[in-house]
């Protein structure tokens, strides 16, 4: 009987140490969170991107900044893709009233639903950190693995630092439903991409 007795006490013991060493564990230093996923575009919307024919009409704004990039920092970084109703005097830089500074940009009001016989106008801006030369711009519009359209600019850089806002006006195509709009830069061998849901009457 003693025996037995100091065995249950014995397995008791046990058991509150694990306890105790689960609960000591959860005041350790959590983990980093997990770094974030960059956009990952299909090999069929890929594929639209790099070969999107030229559209012309577009209009290009730049805004030089004095920039001094780290050793680290990549030489383009993905800004936005945006739509709305195709006007012009837009985009602009410098162009918003009783802003602090002249750093501002204006755009068409953006929204992403577009009504039956609307022309829209694709808007992407991207910051040049450390390039010069060409860069080709491209939009891809998607429905799943359906490429609904797709048009594309290309630009020259003769000086690096700032930022850069392109958009062009593109008539309606004939789909109705939800899609995707699909951004992406390219300069020489670096670039970056970004999307933006939409819906067409």
């Amino acid at each position: 009987m003693l025996v037995f007795t100091r065995r249950v006490l014995l397995l008791c013991q046990v058991a509150l140490l694990a306890a105790c060493s689960s609960t000591a564990g959860n005041n350790a230093t959590p983990a980093a969170p997990a770094a974030p996923v960059a956009p990952t575009v299909s090999s069929d919307i890929g594929t639209a991107l790099d070969s999107a024919p030229e559209a012309a009409n577009g209009h290009l704004v730049i805004r030089n900044l004095s920039i001094h990039p780290d050793a680290g920092s990549p030489a383009i970084l993905m800004n936005f893709v945006s739509d709305g109703p195709a006007q012009g005097g837009v985009p602009c830089i410098a162009c918003v009233n009783g802003a602090q500074s002249n750093d501002t940009v204006g755009l068409t009001g953006p929204s992403s639903y577009i009504p039956k016989g609307a022309v829209w106008q694709y808007s992407m801006s991207y910051s040049d950190i450390a390039y010069k030369g060409k860069c080709k711009l491209a939009w891809v519009i998607s429905s799943g693995k359906k490429i609904i359209d797709s048009f594309s600019a290309t630009i020259n850089l003769t000086s690096a630092g700032g930022f850069v806002l392109y958009a062009l006006n593109r008539n309606r195509p004939a789909y109705s439903g939800s899609a995707t709009l699909t951004g992406k830069v390219t300069c020489s061998v670096h670039s970056q991409s970004t999307t933006a849901p939409l819906y067409f009457q």
